[in-house]
């Protein structure tokens, strides 16, 4: 089970324009129970990717919809987390009985705030997108 603030390990989602994506790891940044058109899901999350470079980073913090996340902004039980980005506009909605994921970490409690702050902003801005291809 996942709980709010976890890393999460997704073996194999449905991303942007219907593509599958193995491996890749998420934020939860909810847990509870609710219903998108009759689909109900059990895990509202966030995903994580790591900068190739540093004019990727540059690039990807250019965009108001990413955060920065370090290596040192949460623990994580394998020795993968690495520097990167959250791209907190991309809301991921996923039912846990129909995923197969493991939890692999935490991050702190400030990212998490950071991340809740910034879910109030794009949302205020109507910049959020719902990603419920993997009910």
């Amino acid at each position: 089970m996942c709980k709010i603030g976890d890393i999460i390990a997704v073996k194999k989602f449905i991303g942007d324009g219907n593509n599958f994506v193995n491996l890749h790891y998420f934020i939860v940044i909810s847990d509870d129970k609710g219903c998108i058109g009759g689909l109900s899901f059990d895990i509202v999350s966030v995903v994580m990717s790591s900068f190739k470079n540093n004019s990727h980073k540059i690039k990807k913090l250019k965009h108001i919809e990413n955060i920065e996340i370090n290596a040192s902004d949460g623990t994580i039980g394998r020795d993968n987390l690495k520097n990167g980005y959250i791209k907190v506009d991309q809301l991921f909605y996923f039912n846990k009985k129909k995923t197969k994921y493991f939890v692999v970490g935490q991050v702190d409690g400030d990212v998490l705030l950071k991340i809740i702050e910034h879910l109030n902003y794009l949302d205020s801005q109507n910049l959020l997108k719902q990603n419920i291809y993997n009910l």
